[in-house]
C-alpha cells in the first residue's frame, strides 16, 4: 500500500511593455510562480505472481511468468488499476519462441489522471514518439488532445493492450578474436510481431479505423514487424538495436531504435 499527494504548480514567463518605449523596448522577464490544485490518494494493492523462467545473456528463454494483480485508489482520486501480464517461453534449442499478452488499465472516475504512452520499445515497437514525423501531425491541434497531434493522441490511453511474438536465437556465445585478448558479447538476434492499442473509456474502438476517422476519438489495433539483435555487454547492460517496419501509420519505411534492458 502506498499514500500519494500530488500538487499542481505553475511557473509563468512573464513580459512587460511600457507606452512609452512601445513593443520594440520590453521590460526585464519575470518568472511569477502560482499554485494549483492538489489530490491526496491511499491505494493498496495485491498481486498474484508466477514465474519459472530461466534467463539467458539478455533475457529469459524457457519457463513461464505471469502477474494478476489489483490496485484501487481511494481518496481525492478514485480509480482502480489491473494488470494482467502472461508470458510463455518455449525452448528448443538453440530457437526460443517468446509469447507475451498483456492488459493494462485503470477504471473509474479519475482513471484518464495517468495516461500510460504505448509506444515505447518495451510494449510495441515502430512507433515511438521521436520517429513521427511533421508530415504525420499536420491536423490542427483538437480540443481534448494531450499531444498536440491526433496520431501521437492514438498511443496514449488510460488502458493498453499489448501482443508480441518472438522467436529468439543465438548469433554469437562468446567469440575470441586471434591472439588479442578482445571478444564480441553474447549476441542474441530476434524475428518479431507486435500488436497493441491504447484507449479510454470515451473511445471507440475498431479493428480497422475508415480513413475519415479521428485517431483522436477511432481507435485500432497498432501493428509492426522486424528484427533485433541484442548484445550483452561486459555482463554490465543489454543493448537492443531493433529495425522495424510499422503497419498502420503514414510513415511506412522500416527504422532503427536502440535501447537499454532485457527483453520481455
Amino acid at each position: 500500500m502506498h499514500a500519494v499527494n500530488i500538487a499542481e504548480a505553475t511557473l509563468d514567463l512573464e513580459t512587460s511593455y511600457r507606452k512609452s518605449t512601445g513593443p520594440g523596448h520590453p521590460n526585464d522577464p519575470q518568472l511569477v510562480q502560482g499554485g494549483g490544485p492538489s489530490a491526496t490518494y491511499v491505494q493498496p494493492s495485491i498481486a498474484h505472481v508466477h514465474d519459472n523462467t530461466l534467463f539467458g545473456y539478455v533475457g529469459p528463454f524457457a519457463g513461464a511468468r505471469s502477474r494478476l494483480s489489483i490496485a484501487p485508489a481511494f481518496g481525492s482520486w478514485r480509480f482502480t488499476a489491473g494488470l494482467v501480464d502472461y508470458r510463455r517461453y518455449i525452448f528448443v534449442r538453440p530457437f526460443t519462441l517468446a509469447v507475451r499478452s498483456m492488459m493494462f488499465g485503470r477504471f473509474g472516475r479519475d482513471a484518464d489522471q495517468f495516461p500510460v504512452f504505448l509506444g515505447g520499445t518495451d510494449l510495441i515497437r515502430g512507433y515511438t514518439s521521436g520517429s513521427f514525423l511533421s508530415h504525420e501531425c499536420v491536423a490542427a491541434t483538437q480540443q481534448g488532445s494531450q499531444s498536440g497531434c491526433a496520431e501521437l493522441d492514438q498511443l496514449i490511453g488510460s488502458k493498453i493492450a499489448v501482443g508480441n511474438v518472438e522467436l529468439r536465437f543465438p548469433l554469437t556465445r562468446s567469440l575470441v578474436l586471434g591472439f588479442l585478448p578482445v571478444g564480441f558479447p553474447p549476441i542474441e538476434g530476434a524475428i518479431f510481431y507486435d500488436i497493441g492499442m491504447a484507449w479510454n473509456d470515451a473511445s471507440t474502438v475498431k479493428w480497422k479505423r475508415d480513413a475519415t476517422d479521428n485517431p483522436l476519438l477511432v481507435r485500432q489495433p497498432l501493428r509492426s514487424w522486424g528484427t533485433s539483435i541484442r548484445a550483452n555487454v561486459f555482463g554490465l547492460l543489454i543493448m537492443r538495436f531493433d529495425y522495424t517496419r510499422p503497419l498502420d501509420r503514414s510513415l511506412k519505411r522500416s527504422y532503427w531504435t536502440i535501447s537499454l534492458g532485457p527483453t520481455f
